[in-house]
């Protein structure tokens, strides 16, 4: 079946073990299946006891139970499924994990490859414990186990740090991270009464410590209960609230007997309380008795147990290993501790007992960060819209469960795709998302799946790659005109396929910046000669532009700037970049609490690079400071200059006036933004700037450089001002009067709100169609 014809509603999911055996794993399948209505779902399983039924229905979920134990689960399996794909004809096989599961995931991909293959990794043991376990079998079973991956047309992972092990074991296919969830239904029933921060660290005497957890080495009970006995042992006077503690441990597993007896090595049995086996829907109850959730992880795939006690709005302990640091900022939303200290843990334990403050302030900040990210209803829209992808049909169904025709095939060829960050990113997975809802069916080859290989064997992996997936399209489209646009142009000539081309940039130019030479204008670069790295860079985006049937730019400044590379006017198209306005509830004065910002908050942000300006604001800083005493300066970014401006920032005396933050998370910077009095960017070069898009949204004033693409935004004295680049007297100027005028300040805002309004995605998505479709 191809990717592109009408879609199928049947899938067949391999797991080892299904309800009523539960974890993570088992959880996940049951919470996404049951809000996806537009699929038939049948599931192969081991029947480990004999009283469970051979065929049963749970939720969404056909569920066929097997004999054969797990060391022939892969085998049995694959039989059982060959029988059912007679029966039901499948579109898709979704293995969870990738243990005997994926074994038998990937006998079925090769006995029927039209087939398409989901492995889902939701593993929580050390990534080297499968090889581990195959012993001396590695020799002949290895390179099979490494096909697991190889082999799936889609990987989802529930942490970034399982996607980087799909990485290495040489997936091709699209990455994905979808983490698990957290039942908010049941635990909004539990807490919805009590105030953010108070579900943790009540008022009393005795503290409770709680983990739940299987009992197993990973898990580093163990850990948790010598820092216990840690600060027991502490002089009265210097333990304090440390004296009265009681452990809970919630879980059983092959460590119990052990953890057992070093309770009692240690003299702390009678504080540490084994309380076994907790059905899921009860470890709510004992979450709200606690005050702290600790987990001292050897290794986790995620750990949803810590989502699970965030939501419950406890502070958390743990360590920065596997997907933890995916959720667990030090700091915010809890703490990390050393993997295999007892000492270091008992200290950050005797920490959220005596300052109760920062306790509440990071359980406030998990709980709202679960609440927000890590609920079921979202994850199984992301896991249907993956999902979406994998079968082939172009949508799982309209509104009326009606199919859409897919009539246009596009192969969409990006440098990055997420996981990673940045625009083209960004942009390739709402095509990804959004296209197949209105009859394009597509297909995203990202350089990420080559970017391991050395330099020039990967671009010509990346164009084999390119020519076998473009047979099957009807458009390839390339987003930018070098590293991924240069193969797939060279693909599409092969093919006899129509070839589109984005262009966010001169990439020549950014590629002779990055080199730290004298910043020259975009505009000024066209007209010189360079070096022969750069000519022969500048002559490759040349030669990509002028093979392309159409080439897109988000910016008329871009559009100009590719005209001078000698392009035909009436291919080039301006269609500007989609925005959806990010909605952050919180008030600025609520996020200026949060975030510990005080006076005249100036915010700057982007990649810490020459052309960006940021040294000149860091030395007209004492100047403002003059006018306004309580100004600071917040920089938002990482790059190739931070060190440099650290320098200029210590040099001028200025540490606490000036704070380079590095790079933050998305929403992080949007709470900056929002929380923010001015908004400055000093920047040399635009094409079009999503920062200040974002500044526009979050309603914090304006000022930008009359630079590129930026007045295609800002208009200057009516939604935001503007200035000369590197002006330091004219930008001095404008911040004052700026960050002084609380009128102008609301005049501003109120007109830049309006205009973010104009670039919505459905416009984008129209405009882009109309291309693709001609």
């Amino acid at each position: 079946m191809d990717f592109y014809e009408e879609r199928k509603k049947r899938v067949l999911i391999f797991s080892l073990a299904y309800i009523p055996f539960v974890s993570g794993a088992e959880l996940a399948v049951k919470e996404i299946t049951d809000r996806i209505n537009d699929l038939d779902f049948d599931l192969i399983t081991l029947r480990f006891d004999r009283k469970w039924a051979k065929k049963e229905k749970i939720g969404n979920v056909n569920v066929y139970r097997i004999g054969g134990g797990k060391l022939f689960f892969p085998f049995f399996a694959f039989w059982k499924a060959r029988k059912l794909h007679k029966k039901n004809g499948y579109d898709s096989v979704w293995s969870i994990m990738a243990n005997r599961a994926g074994f038998a995931a990937l006998f079925f991909k090769l006995w029927h490859p039209k087939v398409k293959y989901l492995l889902t990794l939701q593993e929580g043991d050390t990534l080297d414990y499968p090889e581990k376990r195959m012993g001396l079998a590695k020799i002949f079973i290895g390179g099979l186990f490494k096909k697991v991956f190889t082999k799936a047309d889609y990987v989802q992972a529930i942490s970034n740090y399982l996607a980087d092990w799909a990485r290495n074991m040489g997936a091709k296919a699209p990455i994905e991270v979808v983490p698990n969830g957290v039942d908010l239904n049941n635990l909004k029933s539990k807490i919805s009464n009590l105030p953010a921060g108070e579900a943790g660290l009540k008022n009393k005497e005795e503290k409770i410590i709680i983990t739940t957890s299987r009992l197993v080495y990973k898990n580093g009970v163990d850990v948790l209960i010598r820092a216990i006995s840690n600060l027991k042992s502490l002089p009265a006077g210097e333990a304090g609230k440390n004296s009265n503690i009681k452990l809970w441990i919630l879980g059983s597993g092959s460590e119990e007997k052990k953890l057992k007896n070093l309770a009692k090595e240690l003299k702390v049995e009678e504080v540490v309380q084994f309380l076994g086996h907790i059905e899921p829907g009860k470890v709510y109850e004992y979450l709200m008795e606690a005050d702290i959730f600790v987990r001292p992880s050897r290794t986790e795939g995620l750990g949803s147990s810590f989502l699970e006690a965030m939501g419950a709005g406890l502070p958390v302990i743990g360590t920065a290993v596997g997907g933890i640091p995916d959720f667990l900022k030090d700091g915010e939303t809890g703490l990390f501790c050393k993997v295999d200290d007892p000492k270091d843990l008992a200290e950050k334990i005797k920490k959220l007992i005596t300052d109760e403050e920062f306790a509440k302030r990071i359980a406030e900040n998990g709980r709202r960060l679960v609440l927000e990210k890590y609920n079921w209803d979202d994850i199984a829209k992301r896991m249907k819209n993956l999902l979406s992808h994998i079968i082939p049909i172009a949508n799982l169904g309209d509104s009326n469960g009606v199919g859409v025709d897919v009539n246009t095939r596009v192969l969409i060829c990006t440098g990055i795709y997420p996981p990673d960050g940045g625009g083209p990113a960004t942009y390739s997975k709402l095509l990804f998302d959004e296209l197949p809802k209105r009859g394009v069916g597509v297909k995203v080859l990202s350089f990420g799946a080559v970017r391991h290989l050395p330099k020039v064997v990967r671009h010509f992996i990346y164009f084999f790659k390119a020519l076998k997936m473009g047979k099957k399209a009807d458009i390839i489209f390339a987003q930018d005109p070098v590293s991924v646009g240069f193969p797939a142009m060279l693909a599409a000539k092969i093919l006899r396929k129509k070839f589109i081309l984005k262009v966010v940039g001169d990439y020549a130019w950014e590629q002779f910046q990055a080199r730290g030479e004298k910043f020259i204008t975009p505009e000024n670069f066209q007209d010189k000669k360079f070096d022969f790295k750069t000519e022969l860079r500048r002559k490759i985006q040349k030669y990509v532009a002028k093979n392309a049937h159409k080439i897109i730019v988000p910016s008329q400044y871009l559009k100009k700037i590719v005209l001078r590379w000698g392009i035909d006017e009436d291919k080039i198209k301006v269609i500007y970049n989609a925005f959806e306005a990010p909605d952050l509830k919180e008030s600025k004065d609520k996020l200026r609490k949060k975030l510990n910002l005080s006076g005249t908050v100036l915010i700057s942000a982007g990649r810490l690079v020459t052309w960006k300006g940021f040294d000149k604001l860091i030395e007209i800083m004492p100047e403002i400071i003059k006018e306004i005493p309580d100004a600071k300066l917040y920089i938002i970014g990482s790059g190739p200059e931070l060190e440099a401006l650290e320098l200029k920032v210590k040099s001028l005396k200025l540490q606490d006036k000036v704070i380079l933050t590095n790079q933050l998370e998305h929403k992080d910077t949007l709470e900056y933004l929002k929380a923010g009095d001015v908004f400055v960017l000093n920047t040399g070069y635009e094409g079009f700037s999503h920062f200040l898009l974002e500044a526009m949204a979050m309603e914090i004033p304006i000022i930008t450089t009359n630079i590129g693409g930026n007045v295609e935004l800002i208009e200057d004295g009516k939604n935001g001002i503007l200035a000369e680049y590197n002006n330091v007297e004219e930008l001095k100027k404008k911040i004052i009067e700026l960050a002084k005028n609380e009128t102008l300040k609301k005049e501003l805002t109120k007109k830049a709100k309006q205009k973010v309004a104009e670039f919505g995605v459905g416009k984008m998505l129209e405009e882009t169609i109309k291309i693709l479709k001609q």
